[in-house]
Parts: C-alpha cells; structure tokens; sequence
C-alpha cells in the first residue's frame, strides 16, 4: 500500500480519504455495520471531518480492522471492484 504521492505508477493502490459509505462497501457490510464498528474504535481512529475520513485516520482503520477483501478501483469512467484473494 502506498500513501498518495504526486506521481503514480500504474497498478498501485493509492491511499486517500475516503468516505463512511466507500468504507463500509470496500469491507463489504452495510453502512450501519460499519457504523457501528467505528463508534468501537473512535477514540482511536478519531472523528472524520466532514463526509471524509483522512489518510492517516483511514490507515489506522486498515490497521485496525485489516486491509478489506474488495478494493474500488476508479479509472476515469470506470470503475472496477476488485477482490483481495
């Protein structure tokens, strides 16, 4: 995993803010599950701002809950699921 940079090789995952409902379909649970997983963690993660959590609280939610099975990769007009094996 790669912490967003200004150049970008393709094919890596650029970690950046992202929001409570791309959380909760990247870990592929409802936004409510999610929800309530993050009100157990919140004095560590720490509130977002905003709709965003930001990159270092989004690092530690991988940390914490470990890297989700389903990534959203975007492309342009595209936007492609991808799936940890």
């Amino acid at each position: 995993m790669k912490e967003q940079k200004g150049s970008e090789r393709q094919g890596d995952f650029v970690l950046k803010a992202f929001t409570h409902k791309q959380l909760a379909q990247m870990y592929g649970v409802s936004w409510l599950t999610f929800q309530n997983w993050m009100k157990k963690v919140e004095n560590e993660v720490g509130k977002k701002t905003g709709h965003f959590y930001h990159v270092h609280q989004v690092k530690k939610i991988f940390q914490i809950f470990g890297l989700p099975k389903q990534f959203i990769i975007s492309t342009g007009d595209i936007e492609e699921q991808i799936f940890k094996i």
